[in-house]
């Protein structure tokens, strides 16, 4: 065989590897969504309402306060990770370090101040097990970072497909033990082995072979880089996490509680998909942070990759929208179609942002993501509050659609323009 078609092999064989593990973390969500809408609907039967209202509350709290003790190092592992060399155990357990420091502090105080008094039942043990928990989350979702990061993704779905499984396992038996408290303990036990499992596999074999396998392409940054890059992906973090959520109050305190409902499934429906896209650029920050050579090679599979995956939802899900939302009931799809069909038009837009925002991070150019969300949650509330007493729920699918598309227009390109150099240095 000639070496020009070795090396075409060897080329098909590097961007399989982003293919797969985009792939591993789009089944591992997809996956965890499936089973955490059947969690939920055996909870719903087998618990009051009250119940199920109540623990739903206190395990969003726990996430909620899990995410913010992350401190953004999951975004920095994916990063650097691949070129940390001999440097990977004491970055990875450092941050753990910090993170389930501030973990416990955030929770603890949460505990103290009486936030929590509205889910957790009377009790010490209660509030103590709630800020273990969190502390505990806050590795488990850090692990999954660490994961591929180290270009172990495909160990990412069978983590978190097992967690789901053994959650719902347990829901029943752990609802007798305690009426109260039995969903909180099904969905937080098996996270205590899951941390325990995956970061012996990381600490003992993972981490050791990375850093006798790998010889960086770039040195890790100094402590004060990686202090400012988390900074500013800590910023454009919290400004995206509470978009949502103040969304969902506008909608709440301008139309009532029936359309907070129709505006909720839409959503979900739309970020899920966009996942899929944050999925494949993910993938490609660690193989391209892994491989800076062939850089241009990656942009192109994941550009491809994108496009596969969102043109058929796109187009599946614009057209069968009053189907799909009709399996939730049918005022779901007599009042949300128009919107969920403007949302998943909006994905396009938003592919392109995702795309550029790899190629951020590539570039350490963060501060400029967080200036970027920060305009673009301006722009998107005013259209939203302009225009919410005359279009009602549509107000969201024109904010969306019209800010992705501002978004689509100014970063499409600078990303060519961004290609195109590294087509001049390769």
């Amino acid at each position: 065989m000639s070496e020009s078609r070795l090396r075409a092999l060897r080329s098909r064989f590097k961007d399989g590897q982003l293919v797969r593990n985009a792939v591993a973390l789009m089944i591992s969500s997809g996956g965890t969504a499936v089973l955490g809408v059947v969690f939920w609907g055996i909870a719903a039967h087998l618990a009051t309402t009250t119940v199920v209202g109540r623990t739903s509350a206190e395990i969003a709290a726990m996430m909620l306060l899990a995410n913010i003790a992350q401190l953004s190092f999951g975004t920095l592992f994916e990063r650097f990770l691949p070129i940390a060399g001999n440097e990977t155990r004491r970055f990875v357990a450092r941050a753990y370090a910090l993170c389930v420091a501030v973990a416990l502090i955030v929770s603890t105080v949460y505990v103290i101040t009486g936030l929590s008094n509205g889910f957790l039942p009377p009790g010490v043990q209660w509030r103590f097990l709630f800020v273990v928990v969190v502390m505990f989350w806050t590795i488990f979702v850090l692990q999954d970072s660490a994961l591929v990061g180290l270009r172990a993704s495909k160990w990412v779905p069978v983590e978190n497909i097992l967690f789901a499984v053994v959650k719902l396992v347990l829901l029943s038996w752990l609802i007798d033990v305690s009426a109260s408290q039995g969903i909180f303990l099904a969905w937080s036990t098996p996270v205590v082995v899951m941390v325990i499992v995956v970061n012996v596999y990381l600490f003992k074999w993972r981490i050791p072979a990375h850093q006798l396998r790998v010889t960086p392409s770039e040195s890790l940054p100094s402590i004060r880089e990686i202090s400012q890059l988390a900074l500013a992906q800590y910023s454009t973090f919290l400004l995206a996490m509470f978009t949502p959520t103040i969304v969902a109050l506008i909608v709440l305190d301008r139309l009532g509680a029936i359309a907070n409902a129709h505006y909720y499934l839409p959503a979900l429906i739309a970020s899920g998909l966009s996942m899929f896209l944050w999925n494949i650029a993910t993938s490609f920050i660690v193989e391209a942070s892994s491989e800076p050579a062939s850089l241009h090679r990656h942009a192109i599979t994941t550009m491809w990759t994108g496009i596969t995956v969102i043109t058929p939802c796109v187009i599946i899900g614009v057209a069968f929208a009053p189907q799909l939302l009709r399996v939730f009931g049918a005022t779901y799809a007599l009042h949300g179609t128009t919107l969920l069909r403007m949302l998943l038009l909006s994905l396009p837009g938003s592919a392109v942002t995702i795309f550029y925002t790899s190629f951020a991070w590539l570039d350490k150019r963060v501060w400029w993501l967080a200036i970027r969300q920060l305009i673009i949650m301006v722009m998107y509330f005013a259209l939203v509050l302009t225009l919410i007493g005359h279009f009602a729920l549509l107000a969201v699918g024109i904010a969306s659609l019209v800010t992705s598309g501002i978004q689509g227009l100014v970063f499409l390109p600078v990303l060519i323009k961004r290609i195109q150099r590294i087509d001049a240095v390769s």
